[in-house]
């Protein structure tokens, strides 16, 4: 690998969208997100703008505001992937229109990996955690009561 790499350049932000269509911050930002009073011209050169720029919104600060991250924990110890793989692909498809992303940990049979990726869907905020295992009488190594997010085991 070469260490003469250049960094990756910084991602557009919504100000040089704004500067570069001729709007205020506050335009873009409606044009952006479907809201606010304007001409369908200047929604439509704002959207075209951002897009010329590669403009993507900030999912982190979104989640903020909405208090909502559009991310759900899949939580197994189905090591084989047999049982939550295709349960991951059916709640992926079930979700993905409404711009929901599901974070698939394995937590093996060990109570602490348990621990630990419970604590980073946490951290990340998910919504939700879907629980399953690699038979329908066996439980996950960690108790996922208390959580003050909604579980469903699977």
């Amino acid at each position: 690998m070469s260490s003469d790499a250049s960094p990756a350049p910084a991602p557009v932000t919504l100000r040089e969208v704004a500067s570069a269509a001729g709007v205020s911050v506050a335009t873009a930002s409606k044009a952006l997100n479907g809201q606010g009073r304007m001409t369908a011209e200047t929604r439509e050169r704002i959207r075209e703008t951002a897009q010329r720029l590669g403009f993507r919104p900030n999912s982190l600060a979104q989640s903020l505001l909405r208090k909502r991250s559009f991310t759900v924990g899949l939580l197994t110890n189905d090591t084989y992937g047999r049982f939550s793989l295709p349960l991951m692909a059916g709640v992926s498809d079930a979700l993905v229109d409404a711009g929901v992303s599901v974070f698939l940990c394995n937590v093996e049979d060990d109570p602490r990996l348990g621990q630990l990726h419970v604590e980073a869907m946490l951290d990340k905020r998910v919504d939700g955690i879907i629980a399953t295992g690699k038979r329908i009488d066996r439980h996950l190594p960690i108790d996922l009561s208390n959580l003050r997010i909604p579980v469903i085991y699977a």
